[in-house]
């Protein structure tokens, strides 16, 4: 999926990746603390890759306002539809990292990690891709497509996930939520 790599200047604190459906195979990144957070990145980005190749192809959202104000539950501004689909996907991606990166971690920390992760980003998903379908802003083609998005996210529902993991997943969750609410409500 990617060809070229472009070294980004780290911010702050973390790291970041971006892609850009102009440019195609290119995926930009600074250094990331490791190996699993640049599988991470890749899990992420190479999801934009694809929902930009089918987004040129078909139209996905209803053509209209951009400046719909959706909460995205990764991001702490409001969304538009595209966006929020975008966001959707890529966190599908991650989850499914996450899913499977969850049963190879061996150091009990790294685990909780990825069981928490991979509860935080599927139930994330899956929340978002309920309002998308509930939006009103999905083409024909794009309802199909985040029907079946919500499909795979509903068939992980029962993987099991230790209680302390989910639990930490969902206050992470709440504690963005509540920020969120409290800067745009």
């Amino acid at each position: 999926a990617f060809t070229v790599l472009v070294p980004l200047a780290a911010p702050p604190s973390g790291y970041r990746s971006a892609t850009s459906r102009a440019a195609c195979g290119c995926l930009a990144m600074s250094a990331p603390p490791g190996p699993v957070q640049v599988a991470e990145a890749l899990a992420h980005e190479v999801q934009h890759v694809k929902l930009a190749a089918l987004m040129d192809m078909f139209d996905l959202i209803e053509r209209g306002p951009a400046a719909d104000g959706f909460y995205a539950p990764w991001r702490p501004d409001p969304r538009p539809a595209g966006g929020l689909l975008q966001g959707a996907y890529a966190h599908l991606g991650i989850a499914r990292f996450w899913r499977r990166q969850r049963e190879l971690e061996r150091d009990p920390g790294a685990a909780f990690d990825a069981h928490a992760g991979y509860a935080r980003w599927r139930d994330a998903a899956a929340e978002v891709s309920e309002v998308l379908l509930g939006s009103g802003r999905l083409t024909a083609v794009g309802t199909e497509f985040v029907t079946e998005m919500r499909a795979v996210l509903d068939s992980w529902r029962d993987d099991p996930v230790p209680a302390d993991a989910l639990r930490h997943a969902r206050r992470t969750a709440s504690r963005h939520h509540a920020r969120w609410l409290s800067k745009h409500a």
